[in-house]
C-alpha cells in the first residue's frame, strides 16, 4: 500500500487501540474528517468526551465491549450521519490490561480500578433523548449492557432505516411507543430484561421485517395481538417472565400475558424458538403449531395452559426440535398435570416451578 494510500486510511478509519481512556486529544489528531471509528473489546475506561460530537462526518462509532463509565454526551446526538452506533457491553466482563507502567486494569470497577477500586462499574448511563429522533441515516443501535434509564421516546419512530435496535439489559421504563411500529425495515428487537411496563403494540404486524423479538423480564401485559402473527419472517419470540415477581412496585393490573396462543401460529413459518412461559396465558396448545417445522425449542411452562400437546408437534422431535418444557409433571407433586406430553425434554410442577429432564 502507498505512502498516500496509508495517511488516507488513517484520517478515515481507527480499528484497534491499547488500553487508554478516551480523551478530547483524540479528536484533535486530524480525525475531523474521520467516518470509521472502532476501538471494541479493548480495556478504554473513564467517559465518552463529548468533543466526540464534533466529528460530523462519522458513519460508524463502536466502543462496545470495554469500561466505559459516566454519562453518554448528548452531544452524540449531533453525529446526524451515524449509520451505526454500538456503546453496548461496558460492564460484567473479564477483561484485564496491563499499562506500561505495570498497573491492571480491571474494567469491573470505575476508572480499571486505578481510582476506588471498590467503586462498581455499571457501564454507561443517562436517558435517550429524544434528540435520538436526528439520527434518520441509522442502521444498526446497539445499547445493551449499560445502565440507560427513562424511557423509549417517540421519536425512535424517525429512524426509518433502522434494522437493529438492542436495547437489553437496562434500567428502561415506560411504555413501547406506538412509534416503534414505523421501523418498517426493523429486524432486530431486543427490549429484554428492562423496566418496560407496557402491552404489546397493536400495529405490530406492520413490522414486517422483524425476525427477532424479546421482551423477556419487563413487565408486559394484555394478550398477544393478531397483527403479531403477520411477522411471517420471525424466527425468535421471547414473551416469557413478563410478571416481573422480583419487582412487585412495578405490578399492574392483568400482569403478564393472558389470552391464549391463536391458530394463526401456523403461519409463522420461520419460527424457531417460542418462550411464553411465566405467564398466566391459558387455552390449549394449537395443533397448527406443528407446522412450524423450523422449530427448535419450546417453553409453555408455568402457564395455565391445558390438555394434551398436538400429536403433529411430537414428530418435529425427529428434525430440528430440541427443548420443550410444559406443566407435564404433577401438579404440587401429587395432582394430575396442566399438560400431557409424551415428547416434552423437561416435564415442570406448575406450583413449584421445578423442572425435569424427562427425555
Amino acid at each position: 500500500m502507498s505512502g498516500s494510500n496509508n495517511r488516507l486510511n488513517s484520517k478515515r478509519a481507527i480499528h484497534f487501540v491499547s488500553s487508554l481512556t478516551l480523551t478530547s486529544t483524540l479528536v484533535h489528531i486530524a480525525l475531523r474528517f474521520i467516518q470509521i471509528l472502532h476501538l471494541p473489546h479493548n480495556c478504554i475506561i473513564g467517559t465518552i468526551p463529548p468533543e466526540l460530537g464534533q466529528l460530523r462526518h462519522l458513519l460508524s462509532l463502536e466502543l462496545h465491549g470495554n469500561g466505559l463509565s459516566g454519562e453518554m454526551p448528548r452531544a452524540i446526538y449531533d453525529l446526524e450521519n451515524l449509520q451505526a452506533l454500538n456503546l453496548a457491553d461496558q460492564y460484567g466482563g473479564d477483561r484485564e490490561c496491563t499499562k506500561t507502567d505495570g498497573r491492571v486494569v480491571d474494567i469491573n470497577y470505575r476508572m480499571g480500578g486505578l481510582g476506588v477500586r471498590y467503586e462498581e462499574n455499571v457501564g454507561l448511563t443517562g436517558t435517550l433523548g429524544p434528540e435520538i429522533g436526528a439520527w434518520r441515516s441509522m442502521k444498526g443501535l446497539y445499547l445493551f449492557k449499560n445502565s440507560f434509564e427513562g424511557v423509549i421516546p417517540e421519536s425512535i419512530g424517525n429512524l426509518r432505516y433502522l434494522r437493529f435496535l438492542r436495547l437489553n439489559d437496562n434500567f428502561i421504563g415506560g411504555s413501547l411507543p406506538n412509534a416503534i411500529t414505523k421501523l418498517r425495515n426493523l429486524r432486530d428487537l431486543r427490549l429484554a430484561d428492562n423496566f418496560l411496563v407496557s402491552s404489546l403494540p397493536s400495529d405490530l404486524g406492520l413490522m414486517t421485517d422483524l425476525r427477532i423479538l424479546t421482551l423477556n423480564g419487563n413487565s408486559i401485559f394484555g394478550e398477544i395481538p393478531d397483527g403479531l402473527y403477520n411477522l411471517k419472517k420471525l424466527s425468535a419470540l421471547r414473551l416469557d417472565d413478563t410478571l416481573m415477581r422480583e419487582a412487585p412496585w412495578l405490578a399492574v393490573r392483568n400482569e403478564g400475558i393472558n389470552g391464549s396462543i391463536s391458530t394463526l401460529i401456523g403461519g409463522l413459518q420461520d419460527l424457531e424458538h417460542l418462550y411464553l412461559n411465566n405467564n398466566p396465558i391459558s387455552g390449549t396448545i394449537p395443533t397448527e403449531l406443528g407446522l412450524c417445522k423450523k422449530l427448535k425449542t419450546l417453553r409453555v411452562h408455568r402457564t395455565y395452559i391445558e390438555g394434551e400437546m398436538p400429536d403433529n408437534i411430537c414428530p418435529l422431535r425427529d428434525k430440528n426440535l430440541s427443548s420443550v418444557y410444559s406443566d407435564c409433571g404433577p401438579y404440587n407433586g401429587t395432582a394430575v398435570p396442566f399438560i400431557k406430553c409424551s415428547c416434552c425434554t423437561d416435564c415442570c410442577d406448575h406450583s413449584t416451578g421445578v423442572c425435569i429432564a424427562d427425555d
